[in-house]
């Protein structure tokens, strides 16, 4: 990488703080990419470390749709590769009973993290870095970046953890900050690309930083329904936690709670261990040790069972700020991540509540032995060095492609859609953490998602962005809708999806081309290769491969899985392929909705189709998710969808 104090040049810059950013970095690196990546933290993993998720989400139902996606899950096969070798060689030194890797993390980042990063001869990386704006060029129909200036901190001495003094919510506007400040000494730097060379752009950050700054296409919060490309519920989206550790000393503690001691505020009716009891909260996410809770061990708190938000979940606020209010920062030279920092002081308030309320529900012979361990995330105010996310901003792909929940759960056969540019595979549930008080506006107003997802693919589309062509996306940021984000979000999806990020971002660089050109050349074998190395692209279910060679044969004919409305009767039944939906000619209720003089195939682009001998009206996908949405007495405006 060529540095000077005020520039830096390299060809890959991977904007991190994420899971997926670290799997970038390296990869871009490993594929003859000069590259860089910013960590806002010193801790680069994300949820593995920084985040305070080290206890690792594999998939754990045993029947979806006929498929066991935990014994899939469970192969090194349909893992990423070294990643899987990573957690084989860390073992499980919790025995939590969430998963079957749960450690401190820092045995990851010395036992493997910092040793990778540090063998990647064409990889920098700059830590507590965050970025802060964005330059672009016009090329045409294209928006291109050409620079990114970020901010580096370096955190003044004093204190055992320097930098690490505040917790987040009082930090970060320190951290977006250009003006040195009492805890560090700031410098301003522009990365760009070598002499005669494009820069490419990888997003991966938990903030969804470069989305805003270049003012690329981007959803934020719930979707106004599945698949939907406009803005809607920008309010209403997934909880977020302050997570921290919890020990058990051989003997009372006398130095306290790092000034987490005193009297709950207003949240002690609002907590509770349902079925779990102490223990099993305890044990759920235990970094350290086995059997029952005992001195010596560790516990990283991160609580929510079922329903109920009764811990330190944090789901009163949404995190992100609207794309107005976003975009209002961006334009008056004022960005700070694009977040609602009193929903961050709410969440650390709600977190020592819940600290002080579990820990006055220990059995007596741990009393006064249990305490925050700030040592072991190496903070001093004793939260995790960044809040654990479970959504971001996400990119609008290239030509409006979003990886939606269909693609995962509604495909015959075994698996979700077989994408011709798949460069990935994993699987989860959907795993959304609601909102108090929000709901799910898209279970009100559209579709109930009945059916788990299978196994499932990454397409190489959901890595791009419609509006900005150098730019790649990962992990939460990906081009997919609400819905999909919660069974991507895991740390496997993230890996995923980050190693092949950094593959597809050297190859850019090496082919001297940008991510729309690769989708419109269709380059997907030629990457494919690449990935190939690193991750498969294919599942091995019960000893077969899929998608087989011969897997589209019959699956042309219409075997598509219904779903099922919450707000209608059942005489809607709505039947997705990748395209299109299609409804029954017979149904009352779409006879309801479509206006008398647009009830004509052709105004409202509609097919009549015969297949097995019922009738269809077969509408493009768009068309008929609106049709979806609507409420019942609600008709589509005449001509709706002609032209």
């Amino acid at each position: 990488m060529e540095m000077s104090a005020r520039d830096i040049r390299c060809d890959v810059l991977v904007v991190g703080g994420s899971t997926s950013a670290l799997f970038a970095a390296l990869h871009a690196a490993r594929e003859g990419a000069l590259t860089c990546l910013t960590e806002p933290t010193d801790w680069a993993g994300g949820q593995l470390t920084a985040g305070g998720v080290p206890a690792i989400d594999f998939a754990w139902r045993s029947d979806v749709q006929g498929v066991d996606t935990k014994k899939a899950h469970r192969l090194r096969v349909n893992n990423h590769y070294e990643f899987y070798d990573w957690l084989q060689s860390l073992g499980n030194p919790g025995n939590c009973s969430v998963s079957r890797h749960c450690f401190l993390p820092v045995a990851l980042l010395d036992g493997a993290i910092s040793d990778a990063l540090e063998g990647e001869p064409n990889l920098s990386v700059l830590n507590n870095t965050v970025p802060v704006a964005v330059r672009t060029r016009e090329r045409g129909h294209r928006r291109e970046i050409t620079g990114v200036t970020v901010l580096r901190r370096f955190p003044k001495p004093g204190g055992e953890f320097p930098g690490y003094e505040r917790p987040f919510s009082e930090a970060v506007s320190d951290w977006y900050s250009r003006y040195p400040s009492a805890y560090f000494h700031k410098q301003q730097v522009c990365i760009r690309a070598r002499e005669g060379k494009v820069l490419t752009v990888v997003e991966a950050s938990e903030f969804g930083d470069v989305l805003a700054l270049s003012n690329a296409r981007y959803l934020v919060g719930e979707d106004a329904y599945e698949g939907a490309t406009e803005r809607e519920y920008c309010a209403s989206g997934q909880s977020f936690t302050s997570t921290f550790n919890l020990s058990i000393a051989e003997a009372p503690v006398h130095t306290g709670n790092i000034g987490w001691t005193g009297e709950l505020t207003d949240r002690e009716h609002t907590f509770d261990l349902g079925t779990y009891g102490w223990a099993g909260v305890w044990t759920y996410r235990r970094l350290n040790g086995e059997g029952d809770p005992a001195p010596g061990q560790t516990s990283v708190m991160n609580w929510k069972q079922g329903a109920i938000n009764n811990g330190n979940d944090y789901a009163d606020a949404h995190l992100f700020l609207s794309y107005e209010a976003a975009r209002n920062t961006v334009e008056n030279d004022a960005w700070c991540g694009g977040i609602n920092v009193n929903a961050l002081r709410a969440s650390e308030r709600l977190s020592r509540d819940f600290c002080r309320w579990y820990i006055s529900q220990a059995p007596e012979e741990f009393k006064g032995a249990i305490s925050v361990d700030n040592r072991s995330v190496r903070t001093g105010h004793g939260f995790y060095k960044f809040p654990y996310l479970r959504e971001s901003r996400r990119s609008i792909g290239y030509n409006g492609f979003l990886l939606c929940a269909w693609d995962l759960s509604f495909y015959p056969g075994p698996t979700g859609y077989p994408f011709c540019d798949r460069v990935g595979t994993t699987v989860y549930d959907y795993d959304i953490h609601a909102l108090n008080r929000c709901g799910l506006k898209t279970e009100e107003a559209a579709v109930y998602w009945a059916e788990h997802p299978k196994p499932f693919f990454i397409p190489l589309r959901s890595l791009s962005n419609d509006t900005v062509s150098n730019l790649v996306v990962a992990g939460k940021c990906m081009a997919q809708s609400f819905r999909a984000n919660a069974a991507t979000r895991l740390q496997p999806g993230e890996v995923v999806s980050g190693t092949a990020a950094g593959v597809v971002a050297a190859y850019c660089f090496s082919e001297h081309v940008d991510v729309h050109q690769v989708i419109d050349r269709g380059r997907f074998q030629d990457i494919q290769s690449r990935v190939a190395r690193y991750q498969p692209l294919e599942w091995t279910i019960d000893g077969e491969r899929y998608p087989q060679s011969d897997s589209r044969s019959g699956q042309e004919n219409f075997h598509k899985q219904r779903i099922p409305d919450a707000n209608w009767s059942d005489s809607l039944a709505a039947y997705f392929d990748r395209e299109f939906v299609y409804f029954s000619a017979s149904c009352p209720d779409l006879a309801r909705v479509l206006p008398r003089q647009g009830a004509q195939p052709g105004l409202l682009k509609f097919e009549d189709i015969k297949v097995d001998e019922h009738r269809f009206l077969k509408f493009p996908k768009m068309l008929g998710l609106r049709i979806i949405k609507l409420r019942r007495g609600d008709v589509l405006p005449s001509g709706f969808g002609g032209g």
